[in-house]
């Protein structure tokens, strides 16, 4: 007669009993081994006992078991004797899992106070019924715990666990402990001066800080290490400073039988802060997820490609930048689009499509078309080089309704070539503000303004400073309502007296030397007669 190698499993939920002399594993295995002794006729034979003291049956993350599986899987196991079908599993879907494994590596199981025969259909109806009641009553057992939880916390009382920063525990009950109090208001204080949570945790390390340390039994210690942000961020949001407590699964909070030791007032405002930062954070996720069409088309004229940049501005709203890191320009992701989008609209398309009403090409048709964009600078101003795919803007305008007329809005002229076409439009940078960016530095932020933008408001400005004069303003008034010096008050004040030629070309966008609104103020006060201004406006 063949050796039948015999295996015990044995398993208990808690570590509850196991520190004595006898405990319910030990109960396990030698019944289990008086069963395997009984059936030494059949040629069984035990050869060992795996053991799991104090883990759940509702997972199959258990030392013991991995290493019974590992060895029937390698064939040295063939019979599996447990006490009772809940002490394998208490989960129906593991249980089948290891049932296949026991059927694949021809395996069989047996419970030896639960008598059943799983090679006929009765006997694995039997099975299943005694494990669905397995599984059920630990999920009874469970709800009873969550119930037991949840009422014990509603009544204010401290339900066990690491005993939080600035209290012990007495007689199941947090009292604070004295010499941590300064510890915790140290915290709250700091954060409302510093703002945030990981230069906190830093700054607390360095102070020769430490978390809570407790000790459990066998006199082993917990706790003590250095802080993190996450070990910040809990003592932070903790209601239990101000005498409650939390039930974190219904998310509610009850008033607790213990004593705060944090101002209410101080714990709301640094709640309130959280909540901004989170919402902040909130606001550059939703920012971020705008579209950047130019992301990997836009290039300078040595072919380097822009990539991807943010700032973070004090009121949480993120800014993005397309940024080259040889060039080191920032140009303003918002802006640059609008102004790709613009000239596009302004492009002469009619060398493609005659007829074509070119007016009504969408926004997303003519981003779809476009290849790259080449950006050229020369000092403040930057060349646009704005490159289509010929082929789908010929897609585009066939399926356009047919115009008699050409689109007299079209003001850029468009080159061809064989597969591809481009426009060139122009814009100034007259504006550059230094700006923190996402990871910390500072760097000059470049603000495009279109050849003329800057003129016309300039413009506009000096004329509503000419009204305040005609109003009859002293000197001291018009300063105090205009916000400026007396010199800047007339170099404004000029512009009103510009050629007409000068001021019909800024409006209609000419601008032959592109001069910049500093360049505009020079002429006006350095030249008094509209005809040598003229003069200097072209040459």
């Amino acid at each position: 007669m063949s050796k039948i190698n015999c295996a015990i499993y044995t398993r208990k939920s808690t570590e509850h009993g196991l520190d004595m002399e006898f405990n319910s594993l030990q109960n396990q295995e030698e019944s289990c081994k008086a069963y395997i002794l009984s059936q030494a006729f059949n040629g069984w034979e035990y050869v060992k006992t795996y053991s799991d003291g104090g883990i759940s049956g509702g997972t199959m993350e258990r030392p013991g078991l991995q290493a019974l599986l590992n060895d029937i899987r390698s064939g040295h196991i063939q019979v599996v004797v447990v006490y009772k079908v809940d002490r394998l599993s208490r989960s129906i879907i593991d249980f089948h899992k290891m049932m296949q494994e026991f059927e694949k590596n021809s395996c069989n199981f047996v419970s030896i106070t639960q008598s059943f025969d799983t090679s006929n259909s009765m006997g694995k109806l039997t099975l299943n019924m005694l494990l669905s009641f397995a599984q059920f009553e630990r999920e009874v057992s469970a709800e009873r715990v969550r119930d037991k939880i949840a009422a014990s916390k509603a009544k204010g009382l401290w339900m066990g666990g690491c005993p939080p920063l600035g209290y012990k525990i007495v007689d199941r009950q947090l009292i604070p402990e004295e010499s941590e109090i300064p510890v915790i208001r140290l915290i709250f204080d700091k954060y409302l001066e510093m703002g945030n949570m990981a230069a906190l945790a830093q700054w607390l390390n360095e102070q020769g800080y430490h978390t809570k340390k407790w000790f459990v039994k066998g006199g082993k210690t917990r706790g003590g290490k250095a802080f993190k942000e996450s070990s910040v961020r809990r003592i932070l949001s903790n209601p239990v400073y101000i005498g409650q407590i939390a039930h974190l699964a219904k998310q509610k909070v009850y008033k607790g039988k213990h004593q705060g030791i944090v101002a209410p007032e101080v714990y709301n405002r640094v709640q309130a802060y959280i909540h901004r930062r989170v919402q902040a954070r909130y606001n550059i996720i939703k920012e971020a997820r705008k579209p950047a069409f130019l992301f990997r088309k836009l290039y300078d004229e040595q072919g380097h490609k822009f990539n991807l940049a943010s700032s973070n501005k004090k009121n949480g709203q993120k800014v993005r930048y397309y940024y080259n890191p040889l060039g080191g320009s920032y140009l303003p992701l918002e802006q640059i689009n609008q102004f790709v989008v613009n000239a596009c609209k302004q492009a002469d398309w009619s060398g493609l499509d005659r007829d074509a009403d070119t007016s009504l090409l969408t926004e997303e048709s003519l981003k779809g078309s476009l290849l790259r964009v080449i950006c050229n600078r020369t000092g403040r101003v930057h060349q646009l080089k704005i490159v289509f795919d010929v082929q789908k803007l010929n897609v585009l305008l066939a399926h356009l309704p047919r115009v008699v007329q050409p689109n007299k809005n079209a003001q850029l002229p468009v080159t061809y070539a064989q597969e591809n076409c481009w426009i060139k439009a122009e814009f100034m940078v007259d504006n550059v503000s230094s700006v923190r960016l996402q990871h910390g530095t500072s760097c000059n932020i470049l603000t495009i303004r279109q050849i003329n933008e800057s003129l016309v408001r300039g413009l506009a400005k000096g004329w509503r400073l000419k009204k305040l004069l005609e109003q009859g303003m002293t000197t001291q008034e018009w300063e105090k309502a205009s916000g400026m010096n007396k010199r800047t008050f007339a170099r404004y004040l000029n512009l009103c007296y510009l050629s007409p030629k000068i001021i019909t070309d800024i409006l209609e966008y000419r601008n032959p030397r592109n001069m910049t609104l500093k360049d505009l103020m020079n002429l006006a006060e350095r030249e008094t007669g509209l005809s040598n201004q003229e003069k200097l406006w072209v040459v």
